[in-house]
């Protein structure tokens, strides 16, 4: 089932996605989930019903020309960035986009009041709702922007961009988590916990994270490592 969307400008030059939901079913959602199991994914397809009455996940992106300051400086959006890496990638494209997304605190709220048993199916529906989000994002920006080979690249998960670069980016994104609550805590961890920052872009070549993490057995691996 495809993430329904709302797409609009705002004043603060943002696009946000205030219209996505969680899927009624584990049908079509191909991924495999936190802890996954039969059994919890049993709990799970028992939730979802339920939780699509109020979950409301949402992303948010903008559209920014990314300039080279240095070996290892780029600007995005006037918000300045060390990495080697933003330099190798996004280094003279025309634009990029700089995204959140997240379960939404509707959904947050309700993981936090469910019982011990319950708690892993719970993350997992959290999982299933930010996962609705990164995709309404990466399609919206495919069909309208004519992103053809999108990639993404996060802060914190490669030491290539360390997590300490959270700040410049929700920085830049302000707006768009001010309007929706969402914070950096003292550990640089997004709350709602489960959510995502980071920048979109095109990459004929197909960068994604996984090509450089060195976590093997990381369970939502989507790429093996590149040598």
């Amino acid at each position: 089932m495809e993430a329904q969307t709302a797409g609009t400008a705002g004043t603060d030059d943002f696009v946000y996605l205030d219209d996505v939901r969680v899927p009624d079913t584990l049908a079509f959602f191909d991924r495999p989930l936190p802890f996954d199991s039969a059994y919890l994914r049993e709990k799970v397809a028992y939730m979802l019903p339920e939780v699509r009455e109020f979950a409301r996940p949402w992303g948010a992106f903008s559209v920014c020309r990314p300039e080279i300051q240095g070996a290892d400086r780029l600007t995005v959006g006037g918000r300045t960035f060390t990495s080697p890496l933003l330099v190798r990638e996004l280094g003279g494209l025309p634009e990029v986009f700089p995204f959140l997304a997240s379960e939404g605190r509707e959904l947050a709220a309700w993981a936090a009041s469910v019982d011990e048993d319950m708690r892993k199916a719970a993350f997992a529906v959290r999982f299933i709702a930010l996962k609705e989000a990164e995709e309404a994002l990466e399609r919206l920006i495919a069909e309208r922007w004519g992103v053809a080979d999108i990639s993404a690249v996060a802060p914190g998960t490669l030491e290539e961009w360390p997590q300490s670069e959270q700040r410049p980016l929700l920085d830049l994104m302000g707006p768009a988590a001010e309007r929706k609550g969402m914070i950096l805590n003292s550990k640089l961890w997004l709350e709602p916990l489960v959510s995502s920052s980071g920048i979109y872009f095109n990459s004929p070549s197909g960068f994604h994270n996984c090509y450089l993490c060195r976590d093997d057995d990381c369970q939502w691996r989507r790429f093996a490592r590149r040598e």
